[in-house]
This record gives structure tokens, sequence and C-alpha cells, in this order.
């Protein structure tokens, strides 16, 4: 607590706004590796543990090289945002990607898991999941999800 209470009162050098301060972490070296794990993990079978942990501790790394590259600790150059001119957000984006390209790497190098382990834990098929059985009503987790989309593409419009 007393570390985030200093921390706390430098952040204005560190940070252009407060939305930054709160979102280059999770969007460096959290959101990425994370991300991978789940979208590969439920949609490709092919995917190992060994690549999962690689990802990780691969993902983990590179955005904390990023968050202390781009922390102007030592005059006022962000590395990573002013020289290259990559902004946080996309730098999340381009993490993904890296990360994605080692769990696909090292998931090919490594043995196939067992089908019957991964049988329920991965999706055969996207679309299976959104027209499998007859609609229950309201309460249905595809009528709850089309009403979020519907409602979150409004909000866009009225905000944008």
């Amino acid at each position: 607590m007393l570390m985030a209470m200093a921390w706390s009162t430098q952040a204005g050098r560190y940070f252009s706004s407060i939305f930054e301060a709160i979102n280059k972490m999770p969007a460096e070296f959290l959101a990425p590796p994370l991300t991978t794990l789940f979208m590969w993990g439920v949609f490709w079978r092919r995917g190992t543990k060994q690549a999962a942990i690689t990802t990780l501790i691969f993902g983990f790394t590179l955005g904390l090289i990023e968050f202390v590259l781009d922390l102007p600790l030592f005059g006022h150059t962000k590395w990573v945002s002013d020289v290259l001119g990559i902004q946080f957000l996309m730098q999340g984006w381009w993490n993904f990607c890296l990360c994605s390209a080692v769990f696909v790497a090292v998931s090919l190098a490594t043995p196939k898991p067992d089908p019957a382990v991964v049988e329920n834990l991965t999706w055969a098929n996207p679309l299976k999941v959104i027209f499998h059985g007859k609609i229950t009503g309201v309460t249905d987790p595809r009528i709850l999800a089309g009403m979020l989309c519907a409602a979150m593409f409004a909000l866009y419009w009225i905000f944008r």
C-alpha cells in the first residue's frame, strides 16, 4: 500500500492522462497473453499446455520490457510510444499477435494433446454454439448476448 501511495504521486510524470495510467499495464502485459490463451485454447484443439506456459512467460516478459521502455524514468523519452510511434493500445494488439505466434509455434513443436482430453474443453465449431437447439425464451444466452451487442452498438452510435 505504501508503494501504491508513493507511485500515485509520481503518475503525472509518466502518464498523459488517468485513462492511460489505468489501462497501460493491463493493455501491455496482462491482457495479451491471457487473451491469446483464451482465444486459441477455446478455438484450436491442437494447442498444448507447454505452449500455454511459454506464451504466458513470453507475454508477461515482453509486456514488462515494453512498459519499462515506455516509462520515462530518465529524461522524457517514451521509447515505444514516442520513438517507435506505437500507441499503448496498439502495443496490446501487437503483443497479442506475437503471443499468438509463440503459442502456435510451440504447440506445433510439441506433441499433440490427447483428443479425449480436449473434447469438452474446445469448440468444434463456433457457429454450433449459436445455432444449437431451440431458443428457450428471453433468458436464453444467445438472446441476451444479442441484446448486449445491440445496446453496445446503440451507445456507440449515440456517443460517437
